[in-house]
């Protein structure tokens, strides 16, 4: 008869403990003892941290926070914690700190040591640091959250669009077809750069010039699928991806023959800024900012604009697009016509 404590399986490398008759894995390694220890304390009564356990290190809640983010969120969410985790566990040995010993100078110090982090990856890094912290004191793994006054930085709106002659530039600079590709689906959809990596032969209707996103970043917010209406070069482009690919991801990596990660996408674009010091501030997702602002200059309703974008309301597009947009020129267009006038045309005075 197995003991009631948890015990070290070497064949699985992995805690063990029997709840009602069956064998529950506790945590993997056997190194990670005490987070065994503390989840077979949680599984039989929900409670607070026991005082058998002892105080958790940081890396042991953050592991724990990890396991939980892999099975509740998104893989992109989940890699998107794991990278900012990570980096504060290596930082000067912070991962061996028992949870009540981190401060908010410590947490803001490994910010400042990360000297490519600009204020959007500062405030990434206090979202992350702040939620695991607040998760494992709710799930009673920690008596307190040592970090819950630390303050965010202001969200810093993406103000950068593309000019048509910035979108020559960088296709013109793209040797290989592939990534060529999926840049041209980012110019021509509007879609999240997850969306078109995410995107397989199962998501299209040819039929009807659309892909149907049933994983997309708001999908458990409003319970249904995005619908991506598609152009007719995007409809061409995707006809011929289908057939090249009718299994999986259609979006694939010329060198490796996977789908474009988050990091390899990243990666490019770094390289194509550092090549071209005018594409400063461009990144990927700046394809989305540049559909939505060229939508509107184009007479494209703020409701339908929101629609393309697969937003739920036009809040979201208004906000951006009164950041992004300063040509005033086309504002002065909307006011004119806005009390029945016609705006001149290119290049006539008024």
């Amino acid at each position: 008869m197995r003991p009631s404590r948890p015990w070290y399986r070497t064949s699985h490398d992995a805690w063990y403990v029997e709840i009602g008759g069956k064998q529950v894995k506790l945590a993997r390694g056997k190194a990670n003892k005490q987070a065994a220890l503390l989840e077979w304390h949680r599984l039989q009564s929900g409670q607070g941290l026991p005082s058998d356990v002892g105080e958790p290190q940081v890396a042991v809640v953050f592991d724990l926070f990890l396991s939980w983010s892999k099975l509740h969120h998104s893989p992109e969410s989940y890699g998107w914690y794991r990278y900012y985790l990570q980096s504060f566990v290596s930082f000067r040995g912070a991962g061996l700190l028992l949870v009540s010993r981190v401060t908010v100078a410590a947490v803001t110090q490994w910010m400042d040591a990360q000297k490519s982090w600009k204020d959007s990856s500062r405030r990434g890094a206090v979202t992350a640091v702040k939620r695991a912290f607040a998760w494992a004191e709710a799930e009673g793994y920690t008596k307190a959250n040592p970090v819950k006054r630390l303050k965010k930085p202001s969200a810093v709106a993406r103000t950068r669009v593309l000019s048509p002659e910035e979108r020559g530039i960088i296709l013109a600079a793209i040797r290989d077809e592939a990534f060529r590709e999926f840049v041209l689906a980012l110019q021509e959809t509007g879609c999240r750069p997850s969306e078109v990596a995410r995107l397989t032969a199962a998501d299209v209707d040819l039929d009807s010039g659309v892909w149907t996103l049933k994983v997309h970043k708001t999908a458990k917010k409003v319970g249904k699928p995005r619908v991506v209406y598609l152009t007719p070069a995007m409809a061409d482009l995707t006809r011929r991806l289908v057939d090249r690919h009718p299994d999986g991801e259609l979006f694939r990596s010329s060198r490796t023959g996977r789908p474009y990660s988050k990091n390899a996408i990243r990666i490019r674009f770094m390289r194509l800024r550092k090549k071209f010091p005018e594409l400063r501030g461009v990144t990927a997702y700046t394809y989305r900012h540049s559909y939505a602002t060229d939508a509107l200059e184009n007479g494209v309703g703020i409701a339908q604009v929101a629609e393309l974008l697969g937003h739920t309301s036009t809040e979201m597009v208004m906000k951006h697009y009164s950041k992004l947009s300063q040509r005033v020129q086309h504002l002065r267009d909307m006011a004119t016509r806005a009390v029945g006038g016609k705006p001149p045309r290119p290049g006539v005075e008024p």
